[in-house]
C-alpha cells in the first residue's frame, strides 16, 4: 500500500544553495522493493543520485544506505553519502555528539567509516573513508579517448602523463589534460564513450588539469558517466578520491603521512563545488583515502511511494 515518506533535497560539496551537486535523501522507506526505490529516484531526479536511509540489523554498522539513479542501483555515491548526514540533522535517527563523532555506514561497497564534525547540534562537515585504490590494467588508445571527448590526439598526450583506471568505489578512466582551455573545449560523444567504458570495464571518465579557477586548489576535473545514466556529473566525491590517488601515484603530489587535496568541479555546468580529499600514504603505498565536504538543505517534504 502506498504511503507518504520523508524526502530532503540538498546541494552537496558546497555551502551555497543550488550550487554543487544535487542529491535526494529518502527516509522511512524501510519496506520499499528495489524497483520502487528506482522509480522514486527516477521521479525525484533521474540524472543524479538518491540515498535511501535504511535500518541496520547487525552490530557491524550503525546505518545502512542504498543509492539509486533513474537507471538503477549504484554501489556507492560520495555526494549522496555526504548529503545523508546533513539531512539526518534533527531527525533523531543517529546520535550526533559534538565536536566529532564516528558513524559506520553499510553500503553495497562495504562498511565505511564516516567522520562528522558537529557544532550546535548541526553537521558542519562529513568525511567518508573510502576503499583503498584498485587499479585496472587496460590498453587504451589515446586516439580513441580523444575521439569520444571531441579532442585531438595531441590534446590527450600533451602532458606526458599516462591514462590510468582507478577505483575507490567504482572504476574511472583518468585522462590528464594540459589546461582549463582544453577541458572547456571538450565536446563528448556519449555513445562512443559509453561503448568504450563498457568494453574496458569502466563506469566513468575523469578529465583533469592542474590549472584551477581558484587560488590554492589542487586540480580541476570533470566527470562523465553515461554508462551510469549520467552524461556529466556536476561533482563526484568518489571520483575525486580516485583522482587524488592518481596525483599521488604519478608523484604530482609528494606522498606523505597526510596529504590534503582540494578538487574543483562543476564550473562548466554552473554548479561550482569542491571536494576535500585526504590521503594517508607511505612512499610505497596508499593506506587510506577520505573524501568530504559540506551540504546545504534546499527542500524538505514528503513523497508518496509507488
Amino acid at each position: 500500500m502506498a504511503k507518504w515518506i520523508k524526502a530532503k533535497k540538498l546541494s552537496v560539496f558546497t555551502s551555497v544553495p543550488y550550487q554543487g551537486n544535487t542529491a535526494w535523501v529518502v527516509m522511512g522507506g524501510d519496506d520499499l522493493k528495489d524497483e520502487q526505490m528506482r522509480e522514486l529516484a527516477n521521479d525525484l531526479n533521474p540524472l543524479s543520485d538518491t540515498a535511501f536511509v535504511l535500518p541496520e540489523s547487525t552490530k557491524e554498522a550503525d546505518i545502512s544506505l542504498r543509492f539509486f539513479t533513474g537507471s538503477g542501483e549504484v554501489n556507492f555515491s560520495g555526494h549522496a553519502a555526504v548529503a545523508t548526514y546533513f539531512a539526518l540533522s534533527g531527525e533523531k535517527i543517529l546520535p550526533f555528539k559534538e565536536p566529532k563523532c564516528m558513524i559506520r555506514q553499510r553500503t553495497k561497497a562495504g562498511i565505511q567509516q564516516v567522520e562528522l564534525r558537529i557544532k550546535g547540534e548541526k553537521i558542519t562537515r562529513t568525511t567518508v573513508l573510502l576503499a583503498k585504490p584498485n587499479y585496472l590494467e587496460s590498453e587504451l588508445n589515446p586516439l580513441t579517448v580523444a575521439k569520444f571527448l571531441g579532442l585531438t590526439g595531441e590534446d590527450i598526450t600533451a602532458t606526458g602523463l599516462p591514462l590510468d583506471i582507478i577505483s575507490v568505489g567504482f572504476f574511472d578512466l583518468i585522462v590528464p589534460l594540459k589546461s582549463l582551455e582544453v577541458i572547456q573545449r571538450i565536446s563528448p560523444n556519449y555513445a562512443l564513450m559509453d561503448n568504450c567504458c563498457t568494453r574496458h570495464g569502466v563506469q566513468g571518465v575523469i578529465v583533469f588539469c592542474q590549472e584551477t579557477f581558484e587560488k590554492g586548489d589542487t586540480a580541476f576535473m570533470r566527470h562523465f558517466a553515461p554508462s551510469l545514466g549520467v552524461n556529466e556529473d556536476p561533482i563526484s566525491g568518489a571520483s575525486a578520491g580516485s583522482l587524488g590517488c592518481y596525483l599521488i601515484r604519478q608523484k604530482l603530489i609528494e606522498p606523505s603521512v597526510f596529504s590534503r587535496i582540494m578538487i574543483e568541479q562543476g564550473y562548466m555546468l554552473k554548479r561550482k563545488g569542491r571536494v576535500y580529499v585526504h590521503i594517508e600514504c607511505t612512499q610505497e603505498q596508499i593506506l587510506r583515502v577520505k573524501v568530504g565536504g559540506n551540504a546545504v538543505l534546499t527542500f524538505t517534504g514528503y513523497i508518496l511511494t509507488p
